[in-house]
């Protein structure tokens, strides 16, 4: 009796030891399709790519740019479509397109075509933070003719990117996303697939804020000065204000004038607006102790205007600037 178990049990030790031989190629179930069959297998799929390599002439104001970069398209061959005819940049327009390839893989029936595209393009500048702004710099693709019931697109996250050795003076690169969405004509009832590639620009933030925030501490530092002299300095006190209250006008002119109308208030605004208010203080206060050395001859008082007054000028820019991000 045990020699029969054990006879089973060989023959069953050795029929698995010759099924592990078997190549896996004999198998007669079908292999996994590659990645790319498999996003075509819609029939009228494109998968697009975007690979940025050059950016240039930003006008972060007006909102243009050039930008340089290889674009790929990739949809089952045996589909009757031809998206590499169609598609055109919603936001702008392509200065040159130098075919790169065209191949068909005879495994997959897959064909992918390269493209090494310069487009001046533009996009609807952010100025509500200005001058930390962000700006979104964008790479819009639709086709032309085809509809979403004949064509869309398919984002290659994996392949795109941006090159390493790219860099913007005087703003750093954050990150960057690759999506397809349906974008619908209401007047004609018609839908399209649209590809967005998104690039998003941040201030440095170390740089701007020294050229942005530095002047105007200056002014109130400067206008502040005035509260150390003596109440018969009127005319000094005057001078320092008056002069600082200038400069700061002129100072934010300087810093908006290229800038189109606003709606709202831009951060920059709210620091000038409660540089302002310090300034205005200032002059408040020495007007107060004008009067009050002329006319009510309380030198005490005088005193007492000047101590609080400036109290109140130090706190006033916080209070409105807080008030105003509110």
């Amino acid at each position: 009796m045990h020699a029969r178990i054990y006879r089973l049990a060989a023959f069953a030790i050795v029929g698995l030891l010759a099924l592990s031989l078997v190549p896996l190629g004999s198998v007669t179930s079908a292999a996994p399709a590659p990645p790319a069959a498999r996003q075509m297998a819609a029939g009228n799929e494109v998968s697009v790519g975007i690979y940025v390599v050059g950016f240039g002439n930003f006008d972060a104001n007006k909102g243009t740019y050039t930008i340089d970069f290889y674009m790929w398209m990739s949809w089952d061959s045996a589909g009757n479509i031809t998206p590499q005819k169609s598609y055109e940049f919603m936001n702008g327009r392509a200065s040159s397109t130098s075919p790169l390839s065209d191949d068909t893989d005879p495994a997959t029936g897959v064909r992918t075509v390269w493209y090494r595209i310069q487009a001046a393009l533009y996009h609807e500048p952010d100025f509500s933070t200005y001058p930390f702004s962000k700006q979104a710099i964008t790479i819009v693709i639709e086709d032309s003719k085809m509809k979403t019931d004949e064509l869309v697109y398919v984002a290659d996250t994996d392949g795109s990117g941006i090159d390493d050795s790219l860099s913007i003076a005087g703003w750093e690169m954050a990150d960057f996303s690759i999506t397809a969405t349906d974008n619908t004509y209401d007047n004609w009832g018609e839908t399209y697939s649209q590809l967005v590639f998104e690039l998003d620009l941040n201030r440095a933030v170390t740089t701007t804020a020294i050229k942005t925030l530095l002047p105007p501490i200056i002014f109130c530092i400067v206008s502040g000065l005035s509260f150390a002299f003596k109440p018969d300095k009127i005319a000094n006190r005057i001078g320092f204000g008056t002069s600082m209250l200038i400069s700061a006008v002129m100072f934010h002119i300087s810093q908006t004038a290229s800038l189109p109308p606003m709606p709202s208030l831009m951060t920059i605004d709210k620091i000038m607006i409660a540089t302002y208010g310090f300034l205005a203080a200032s002059l408040l206060v020495t007007t107060l102790m004008y009067i009050d050395e002329e006319y009510w001859k309380e030198s005490d008082h005088t005193k007492e205007v000047n101590y609080y007054g400036a109290i109140l000028a130090v706190a006033l820019p916080f209070i409105i600037y807080g008030l105003l991000i509110l």
